[in-house]
């Protein structure tokens, strides 16, 4: 698929093709409509990179119950509670 944008929108205020791609990969990103991975893909960016440019310009990684709940999960497969001691 390819996406035209109107030339006007493009070099507008400094706004480059690939400002524009990466602000619709953060915008998708966050209606949960793209994974993080794929995201950084569409925004020709690597994961990590991707991360660290989400996090220098403040914007909010989403994250809700269900998320945690995922992670308490990890959590206890990864690192099980021993048993009390019998006394």
């Amino acid at each position: 698929m390819q996406l035209t944008v109107p030339d006007e929108f493009v070099g507008q205020d400094g706004c480059s093709s690939n400002e524009l791609l990466f602000d619709l990969a953060v915008g998708l990103f966050l209606d949960g409509r793209l994974t993080l991975g794929r995201a950084a893909r569409l925004a020709g960016w690597s994961k990590p990179g991707f991360l660290e440019e989400l996090g220098r310009r403040r914007i909010p990684m989403p994250y809700d119950e269900r998320h945690l709940a995922a992670e308490l999960q990890t959590l206890r497969d990864l690192l099980p509670v021993p048993p009390p001691p019998k006394p």
